[in-house]
């Protein structure tokens, strides 16, 4: 199959990891399809290049400016037109379903292909004290409602991210990116230590909230925590550590090579999620298979471990319940961490998960 995605952004090289999970994915794909990848922001630089035999056109769009935008969307046609004369696309398919699913949605109802849209992150989200969600912004309120009536198919990584979706439209398909179970194993650990090490990995910003995982932090006096992710409430998360009495306890790693994560993964007690929102939670799924106790607010795909015990869900966003939550996963860590690892395994492996994409795609060029 000849199948064509829209993305925000891509790497810019086989070296690089922009969005690991479209990374893998693609990497997989691409090893029996023919794979187009147009990448509308980063990298930042006009180029076609090719990505362990997918090709991708990067149209260097949005770094320069929103007047920039129809400039933009011309480009990302005329690429596409010409990569469909050149083979016709059986499928195409957007990740996120603002920007990106309203240019691949255009130009697929011209070039008469279907097209999948998949919700991938806080694009039918209004969080209004975050100041978090496309459903913020007017323009792309527009644009997520015309893809999400319009999609041939529609799909989100987790049935949390469904219940949302199904205000737009009742068949919600639910398909997750996997996650290389390969490069993400667990090791044997010891159930002796007292000191509780916790590990948050997501991007220093509001929609995370860490200052409730600080506030959980400062209850548990024997844990100590490392968030990896850069941000610009660094500083702020720092200060509130200080306030707290747990700087000393608590350290912020910033950003990290992805090869150099499942370590990382390996070497924490509990994996902690404190988001208000999580379309479906890529980190959660690498601790998983690497059989981490995981403890974490009720969205993404936590509750869908929780549901077969492979993860402590709290019922409310509060310190007190996530302090509760990592408390017990610690205790029950090893049987935990066994079964996340066995539902990944099943249900979440990128082997397993390509070959239902690749099913859907075939499914989608029919019509």
């Amino acid at each position: 199959m000849k199948i064509g995605w829209v993305v925000p952004g891509f790497s810019a090289h086989e070296r690089e990891w922009a969005i690991p999970a479209l990374d893998h994915f693609a990497r997989a794909l691409a090893a029996n399809n023919r794979l187009v990848i147009f990448a509308l922001e980063y990298p930042y630089h006009r180029a076609t290049y090719s990505f362990f035999g997918a090709t991708v056109h990067a149209l260097a769009g949005r770094h320069r400016g929103k007047v920039y935008a129809p400039r933009l969307w011309a480009n990302t046609f005329a690429a596409m037109r010409a990569e469909h004369l050149q083979q016709p696309f059986d499928v195409i398919h957007a990740f996120w379903v603002n920007e990106p699913g309203w240019l691949a949605q255009t130009s697929a109802r011209i070039l008469r292909v279907p097209f999948i849209a998949s919700v991938a992150g806080g694009e039918l989200i209004a969080l209004r004290a975050l100041n978090y969600g496309g459903q913020l912004d007017w323009i792309e309120r527009m644009m997520c409602d015309q893809v999400m009536r319009n999609a041939n198919c529609v799909t989100v990584g987790s049935r949390y991210l469904q219940t949302i979706a199904k205000k737009w439209r009742a068949d919600i398909s639910v398909l997750p990116l996997g996650v290389d179970t390969a490069r993400f194993t667990p090791r044997a650990r010891s159930e002796s230590a007292r000191e509780i090490k916790l590990l948050n990995v997501g991007s220093l910003v509001p929609v995370k909230g860490h200052e409730n995982l600080l506030e959980a932090v400062a209850q548990i006096p024997e844990a100590s925590l490392e968030i990896i992710g850069g941000g610009f409430l660094k500083k702020d998360l720092a200060r509130r550590a200080t306030e707290l009495k747990i700087s000393a306890r608590v350290s912020f790693a910033g950003k990290i090579a992805h090869d150099a994560l499942a370590e990382k993964y390996r070497a924490a007690d509990v994996v902690a999620q404190s988001s208000w929102h999580e379309a479906q939670g890529m980190a959660i799924l690498e601790a998983a298979a690497c059989g981490c106790a995981i403890a974490g607010t009720r969205v993404g795909i936590l509750p869908e471990l929780a549901e077969q015990g492979g993860a402590i869900v709290t019922e409310k966003f509060a310190s007190e319940e996530l302090r509760a939550a990592i408390k017990d996963a610690q205790a029950r860590r090893a049987e935990l961490g066994t079964r996340a690892r066995a539902m990944v395994e099943q249900d979440y492996a990128l082997n397993v998960v390509k070959e239902k994409w690749i099913a859907l795609y075939a499914q989608m060029a029919q019509k």
